[in-house]
């Protein structure tokens, strides 16, 4: 169990209030902790009066939850009035269940905004946390850097010159690479796992070890239908109140509530449903939250939902009607039935089926059966991960996990190819079909992945993660909306399209576009203290280039000479001291070169004067 706040042994607790009561003018209710189990649930509802009579002989069936004390942060906001009890105890369970190393996990995703919009989706981030890292005490880029550097050895630098680090640069560029994020509980990180949902919503998907309202399963016929009668009024008054052209078209209101009544014991719901939502009214209103009650108490079954005006309609006008749309109904329906024909035997469980063996995969050591994947979903098992080696299928629910030879799943061994687009250093970019899945992406950029998404489409580029550290070939710039370089990339990378949940084919415009803006190759060179990029020919190679990876492992010295390169080079560098402001001589400095100047000013030339030798009489 985790460390909740306040010290508390439970995640939080609800103020379960008699609805009926409540409308009195009294307040009746208890709290209730959770989690919790169906026995107790059931003696608080009896104690706070729900499915007693009042003094008219009408038996109190609602209720609604007043309060809340919440000791997870960043949960309360997300707890209703009418929120589903299963649901709430399903979470808390879960909560429950982690560790401490887990929970911060949790609570790091929550404060970052993961998967955090329902309470659905708060069960399905307990499941996959295995999508977050979390380093505790890193609060900022400065301790990001220091922490891959001196930590992590991400870069190997000499003691005497870690002084020269920037290591807030460094630890912002890993941030921008991982989109990683500074929260309270420290720095997090995506692992780059899928997201997988486990939880759809549906009642039928939480395991019975967390259901609680089981109590409530059995009610008699007589409660349902006053159950009914008492939604129909309800519906009815609030359809007159907000739609005028209900009230005109139903002017006989005892008429039209006796039409919803009929409607919602003959399991007809979805037309209500769509009427509620048209006007504005969501789950966590009364009218959507309680008809989920009704649904869940009377066995309601969608494909069941059909209008008997329509069949009459599909039965006079056989080309205008629904027919297709019909027979598919029917045609689940014999399914469901086969289905529950097959569930009165004794079908097959895990356990049951046991080889024996055990696979070991990252997340842990998992025994054998030989069932198929299919009787595995059966019997509510659904895909959590792959084993290394590709042989195994880990079929998870939620508490218990077991291996299954992936021979048992067809389609997931042959998953289809990913279109992405390749762009490698010197090289114009191209189309290729590669496997989905990490090991697919690694190869072609040549290591471990990191994804940054740097554009407003929906495209994502996936390059090396150690590209700058490892030395690869510059390749292509990366430009704000100024068209200033703001990074480059190192090695090849690849643009992908974006789905729901991961990676996904990277439609045609995008292929069209993101080719056209990495058509020319670049080359770089610190000038002046500043990268300038040169576009190249990708057809022209470069000949002979010296790279000096500067202290702050990301700036180029380039000496590039002979041939074309080189002359460009030479361009931009011209250009360069153009447009480099002149700098101007100090006085002193002008005073020195006077000097110099004067001291070198010789006379001009003469003659050397020559002493002529004495005439012969004057010796």
């Amino acid at each position: 169990m985790p460390h909740y706040d306040y010290d508390k042994e439970y995640p939080f607790a609800a103020f379960i209030t008699n609805l009926g009561k409540y409308n009195e003018g009294a307040l009746v209710g208890e709290w209730v902790k959770f989690p919790t189990t169906a026995e107790e649930l059931k003696k608080v509802f009896e104690r706070i009066g729900i499915g007693a009579k009042d003094d008219f002989g009408q038996t109190y069936e609602e209720w609604f939850i007043t309060d809340y004390d919440c000791y997870v942060d960043g949960l309360y906001d997300l707890l209703g009035e009418y929120a589903n009890l299963d649901e709430l105890n399903y979470l808390a369970s879960k909560l429950d269940d982690m560790s401490q190393d887990e929970y911060e996990r949790f609570q790091a995703a929550m404060e970052i905004g993961d998967h955090t919009g329902s309470i659905q989706e708060l069960i399905n981030l307990t499941e996959n946390l295995d999508c977050y890292d979390i380093y505790p005490d890193i609060h900022d880029h400065d301790d990001l850097g220091r922490y891959y550097i001196e930590e992590l050895d991400a870069m190997q630098v000499p003691e005497h010159l870690r002084n020269y680090i920037d290591y807030e640069a460094y630890g912002r560029d890993i941030a921008l690479e991982e989109s990683g994020q500074f929260t309270d509980l420290g720095y997090v990180r995506d692992t780059g796992d899928s997201f997988h949902e486990y939880y759809d919503g549906e009642r039928g998907s939480i395991p019975e070890e967390y259901q609680v309202m089981t109590f409530q399963d059995d009610i008699p016929e007589e409660e349902i239908s006053e159950w009914a009668m008492d939604l129909a009024y309800d519906m009815d008054e609030f359809f007159r109140q907000h739609d005028p052209q209900y009230a005109a078209e139903h002017p006989e209101e005892h008429a039209a509530k006796e039409e919803i009544y009929e409607n919602l014991m003959a399991g007809r719901i979805s037309t209500l449903d769509e009427k509620l939502a048209a006007l504005g009214q969501t789950q966590e209103d009364y009218l959507p939250s309680e008809i989920e009650k009704f649904k869940d108490a009377t066995g309601y079954e969608e494909f069941l939902d059909v209008d008997p005006q329509a069949i009459r309609e599909a039965i006079e006008n056989p080309d205008q009607s629904h027919v297709d749309e019909m027979l598919s109904f029917a045609e689940q329906a014999n399914r469901e039935y086969e289905a529950e024909l097959y569930g009165q035997q004794a079908a097959p469980t895990p356990d049951d089926r046991e080889t024996g063996e055990t696979v070991r995969t990252p997340r842990g050591i998992f025994h054998v059966t030989d069932m198929s994947r299919e009787q595995m979903e059966a019997a509510g098992y659904g895909f959590h991960h792959e084993s290394e080696d590709g042989k195994y299928l880990i079929m998870a629910n939620g508490s218990r996990a077991f291996a299954i030879p992936s021979g048992a799943a067809p389609e997931h061994t042959a998953p289809e190819k990913l279109t992405v687009l390749v762009v490698e250093p010197m090289k114009e970019p191209y189309v290729k079909e590669i496997d989905p899945g990490l090991h697919a992406l690694q190869a072609e950029v040549g290591g471990d992945i990191a994804a940054s998404y740097p554009f407003d489409d929906p495209v994502g580029l996936v390059l090396n993660d150690e590209g700058k550290l490892i030395g690869l070939d510059l390749n292509r710039s990366l430009r704000d909306e100024h068209g200033e370089i703001y990074d480059i990339v190192a090695g090849t990378f690849l643009v992908v399209g974006l789905g729901p949940e991961s990676f996904a084919s990277l439609p045609p415009d995008m292929i069209q576009k993101y080719t056209e803006q990495f058509k020319r190759p670049e080359l770089f060179a610190s000038i002046n203290g500043q990268i300038v990029s040169v576009p190249v020919e990708p057809e022209n190679p470069l000949r002979t280039a010296e790279m000096t990876l500067e202290d702050d492992y990301g700036m180029i010295d380039g000496i590039i000479n002979n041939g074309r390169r080189g002359e460009e080079l030479e361009k931009a560098q011209a250009e360069a001291r153009r447009t480099t402001p002149e700098k101007k001589p100090s006085i002193r400095e002008r005073l020195e070169d006077a000097k110099r100047e004067c001291g070198s000013r010789k006379g001009p030339d003469k003659p050397t004067p020559q002493k002529e030798p004495p005439e012969l009489g004057d010796l």
